[in-house]
């Protein structure tokens, strides 16, 4: 049974103090995404330790020239999803015509940040249609985002998953995306990749202090108070899945999984894109970075 701080439990809804209580009594697991708040993930955001950011935001540079020649001057919707403060919003607009986007849907289950999104997405572009979507994907899944983006707006989505290994290790809503994709629509990711003799330096990016921080916020809603040694992290090689732990007082008798993040080679990502049906428009791999960016179809 698990019991809450009643104090930090006041923000979170009762459907996501419902999603809390079945992951961890089910699955010893604290979901992120009904924990994180504006306050942490600027933090990170900010933190000059935190180099998975910027390996990320370098691999979309790297690729939205290919996005900006496959659409051509078609008029598009973008949907972006888990698309947290915006930051990415800027470079996909800078990259494509932004003459030829319609709607930009943002979506993400953080009201607040939304909010943040929006203006950031206003001062970028004021012609631009943007339309807010506070939604919990992994639990609702898209196809209501789908069609109200198209609705008003023009035949083609989008779909932008960028710097998000966390969703995109989601299975169920990878294929929620094929799913709700027309033969039109394209989906564009962006993900880090593993690299062999890279895995200190993928695993030290999510045991900083101010991702940890983050992760502490979920865990003192069940009642816990974590201290930073009592987090570990490790690569697991059978399901491509980075995964952070709390044990509490360091006993992993008892540990919950806090984060997890699909983390594959690219010969894995390409299995993975085909097996969901999937065709691969590009797929590049940085080695530099150990990043990818890829544009699919139906």
């Amino acid at each position: 049974m698990v019991k809450f701080n009643q104090e930090l439990a006041k923000r979170l809804t009762k459907e996501q103090l419902d999603i809390l209580r079945q992951y961890v009594e089910e699955k010893n697991e604290i979901p992120i995404r009904v924990v994180y708040t504006q306050e942490y993930w600027d933090k990170i955001a900010k933190d000059s330790d935190y180099q998975l950011a910027n390996r990320e935001i370098s691999a979309l540079k790297k690729s939205i020239s290919r996005l900006s020649k496959q659409i051509g001057e078609n008029k598009i919707n973008i949907i972006h999803l888990g698309v947290g403060n915006g930051f990415e919003a800027p470079i996909i607009i800078d990259g494509l015509n932004k003459n030829n986007i319609v709607n930009y849907s943002i979506v993400d289950v953080n009201p607040t940040m939304l909010e943040i999104a929006e203006n950031e997405l206003h001062q970028k572009c004021s012609s631009i249609k943007v339309k807010k979507f506070p939604v919990d994907i992994e639990t609702y899944g898209i196809k209501n985002i789908c069609e109200e983006t198209r609705k008003d707006g023009t035949a083609i989505n989008v779909i932008c998953l960028v710097a998000n290994g966390v969703l995109f290790s989601n299975e169920e809503l990878v294929q929620e995306i094929f799913d709700n994709m027309n033969n039109d629509d394209y989906f564009f990711l962006t993900l880090e990749l593993y690299q062999k003799g890279k895995d200190e330096e993928i695993i030290q990016s999510y045991l900083i202090p101010s991702v940890l921080d983050l992760l502490s916020n979920g865990i003192r809603i069940i009642g816990f108070e974590p201290k930073y040694e009592e987090f570990s992290a490790e690569m697991d090689k059978n399901d491509n899945m980075l995964k952070v732990y709390y044990s509490p007082n360091t006993d992993k008798t008892k540990r919950f999984l806090v984060l997890h993040s699909y983390k594959p080679s690219i010969e894995q990502l390409n299995e993975r894109m085909n097996n969901f049906g999937f065709i691969g428009v590009f797929c590049e791999e940085y080695l530099e970075i150990h990043t990818s960016a890829g544009l699919f179809r139906k």
